[in-house]
């Protein structure tokens, strides 16, 4: 009887996403990346608290030395990389049509957090002055539209779910961390799940469909009201990733944090070079 209960408890477990959260939360600390698992945030429309999977976080000063002033400890020049992350497992195959766009070629500003607020919106072309080589984002096919195949229409969206909980839990710790000296903190939503992952495309009425392992989705918010009590429209890219090629992308994310880093403290050290100038 214990070994018949102990298999379907096994058998109860893999129908969830548990196991997925602990797989790629293992991954992520085999990488040096500091994991909160299950951390809590406050829904900003309904000011509920609600759950994240993980919230990992990755410090890097590699480049402190770099920039060319003193700086009392804790206002190094460092980079401070926060992965936002749902996790789903899922049978039925999410499909994304390849209709997507953002108003300009740059890293969406929202994932930014520091004191020079001039870097937040630089495009790409501006960033390259700066050293940034490439970045994963400069030649994304985006996506906007999606939708849960085979699903019953009374049930809820859970791409949708998905989506929107990494959006709300990005700008919630956003607003938890400081930004002080010469620090830059980078937010990146990401959704990994747990099953089929698809590209849709429509063109002079042909719909084709392709089987993808990570797809680039253009999520947008409403902003939270300013003082004169005006919202507008922030644009955000997530990542939804199949836990499969989870590892292999997490190093391409690794990369490109770097290369940015490398950028910001090039443009650090130009704005010094300025304002001694001055």
């Amino acid at each position: 009887m214990s070994n018949e209960l102990r298999e379907k408890i096994i058998d109860d477990l893999q129908k969830t996403g548990f196991p997925l959260e602990v797989l790629i939360a293992t991954e992520l600390k085999n990488n040096k990346w500091i994991v909160y698992n299950s951390p809590l945030y406050r829904d900003d429309e309904t000011s509920k608290p609600r759950e994240l999977d993980i919230h990992a976080v990755n410090v890097d000063f590699s480049f402190a030395n770099r920039v060319h002033r003193k700086m009392m400890e804790g206002n190094e020049n460092k980079l401070i990389s926060h992965l936002i992350i749902q996790c789903k497992k899922t049978d039925k195959p999410w499909v994304f049509f390849d209709n997507g766009s953002i108003s300009w070629p740059q890293i969406p500003l929202v994932n930014f957090k520091s004191q020079k607020e001039e870097f937040h919106g630089m495009l790409f072309e501006d960033l390259k002055k700066f050293g940034l080589k490439k970045h994963r984002y400069q030649n994304a096919k985006l996506h906007k539209s999606y939708h849960e195949s085979f699903n019953n229409s009374k049930n809820s969206s859970r791409i949708y779910e998905s989506l929107i909980t990494v959006n709300k839990a990005s700008r919630y710790f956003k607003k938890t961390y400081g930004i002080g000296g010469y620090s830059l903190h980078l937010f990146v939503p990401i959704v990994v799940i747990e099953g089929t992952l698809w590209s849709a495309s429509v063109k002079k009425n042909n719909l084709s469909l392709k089987s993808v392992d990570r797809i680039f989705v253009v999520f947008n918010q409403l902003s939270l009201p300013d003082k004169r009590n005006t919202s507008y429209e922030e644009e955000q890219i997530v990542e939804v990733i199949t836990r499969k090629s989870f590892s292999k992308y997490l190093t391409e994310i690794t990369k490109d944090n770097k290369e940015l880093y490398m950028t910001w403290t090039n443009f650090i050290n130009r704005s010094l070079r300025l304002k001694q100038s001055k």
